[in-house]
């Protein structure tokens, strides 16, 4: 499909005004305004700057991994460097924003890259949204097995209980990694179809994967995901909520783990990520205004501010697919 630079411009501003009307949408209509200004202030004058100044150096480390992750694999059709491949990240965030758990963020990455390979790169882009997403259930699968134990009644009362709940979590994240490793079954079968030959880059960009680059996708996955519940944690602190490393970490991993399977556009994220860190959070503490606001913040951090960067990076994509006749090889 050919794009003229004129309808390029246009499509580029519209999704950069729709970006931006989200993100002006969501701060206007935070409830909790009122009680900002003294919660910052509480913050601040109780020496606890450090914990949100923590958690901001690791948007580079957040941001990284899943860069790292995606160069890593769109080597294999063109020379893309770090930068380039940070620039795909953040600009398919901002124009992902307004889909069900970002799902546009497949297909958006890739226009990063010239046009005869956008294809495979989506294909690229969707195993290392995979990966992510096999590393956040098992995770959080392990989360919710230390979690559920000591705050679930019907658990709580059966000291070894934690045993049985951390076996079957274990059991099933070795599951799905046994699964992301024999992708490329199921890609080669796929292959077969004639009528979705026109996928057919995107199936090959799936298949052509080594057993070593899907060890190194999800080695960089633990790592992104460790460093987001990290970073929850340190807002926690940041607002006064002392929680101990393991307790608080395993319960942001089951919020997380939650978040992840809660079907709604990132337009009505922030009230669901609200409700939900409200939700698993409320046997450890009542200050309901400081999850609330360490959810916020989050949000801020993690999507706002390299929203607006991809914002800026928006304008260098061409918004063009062609699809080459002859199939992405495979490595």
């Amino acid at each position: 499909m050919k794009i003229s630079p004129r309808q390029s411009a246009i499509i580029k501003a519209l999704l950069a005004i729709i970006a931006l009307a989200y993100l002006v949408y969501r701060l206007v209509t935070f409830e909790h305004w009122d009680q900002a200004g003294q919660r910052f202030s509480d913050a601040f004058h109780g020496n606890r700057l450090f914990f949100l100044a923590a958690a901001i150096l690791l948007i580079f480390l957040n941001f990284s991994s899943e860069a790292i992750k995606w160069q890593r694999l769109v080597n294999r059709l063109e020379p893309v460097n770090y930068l380039k491949a940070m620039a795909g990240v953040l600009s398919s965030l901002t124009m992902a924003i307004t889909t069900p758990n970002r799902i546009g963020d497949i297909v958006t990455r890739g226009l990063i890259l010239k046009s005869g390979h956008r294809l495979a790169g989506t294909g690229h882009t969707f195993l290392c949204i995979l990966a992510q997403m096999v590393v956040t259930i098992t995770l959080g699968l392990v989360g919710a097995a230390t979690y559920l134990p000591r705050n679930e009644y019907l658990l709580k009362d059966h000291p070894d209980s934690w045993m049985v709940t951390l076996a079957v979590s274990i059991l099933a994240g070795l599951i799905l990694v046994i699964l992301f490793f024999s992708i490329d079954r199921l890609s080669g079968f796929f292959q077969r179809f004639r009528w979705l030959k026109v996928f057919h880059p995107f199936l090959v960009a799936l298949q052509g994967v080594s057993f070593k680059d899907k060890a190194f996708l999800l080695l960089f996955s633990t790592i992104k995901f460790f460093t987001y519940i990290t970073q929850f944690y340190l807002i926690l602190h940041f607002f006064g909520i002392h929680l101990g490393p393991f307790t608080g970490l395993s319960a942001i991993a089951l919020i997380y783990l939650i978040l992840h399977f809660v079907p709604v556009p990132t337009v009505g994220d922030l009230g669901v990520r609200g409700s939900v860190s409200i939700l698993i959070l409320g046997p450890y503490t009542s200050d309901v205004p400081a999850i609330v606001f360490t959810t916020f913040v989050i949000w801020i951090i993690n999507i706002m501010l390299p929203s607006l960067i991809g914002l800026v990076l928006l304008r260098k994509i061409r918004l063009e697919t062609v699809v080459p006749e002859k199939s992405v090889s495979s490595n």
